[in-house]
């Protein structure tokens, strides 16, 4: 089992670290989050980033999908970090 070790937002993982999403910062969450499987208890791990605020792109551990999110949306889903 991973350890956990800290509380953080998508937008804050480095390239190839792992979290375990835990919730939204916001109430009203987005249908596309729960279609695209970002939802509570969703591992993912960070792959890359666009350079000057550009998208994200993760990988959702569960199923191998890779999706783009914008960094404003990053912002709004909380995680934990696990090593």
């Amino acid at each position: 089992m991973p350890k956990i070790i800290a509380l953080g937002s998508l937008d804050k993982l480095k390239k190839g670290e792992r979290a375990q999403i835990i919730g939204f910062s916001e109430q009203d969450i987005p249908a596309k989050y729960a279609e695209l499987g970002i939802v509570p208890g969703a591992e993912v791990q960070f792959r890359c980033a666009v350079p000057f605020n550009g998208p994200i792109c993760l990988t959702l551990c569960q199923t191998n999908c890779i999706l783009a999110l914008r960094k404003n949306e990053a912002q709004t889903i909380l995680i934990e970090k696990m090593v």
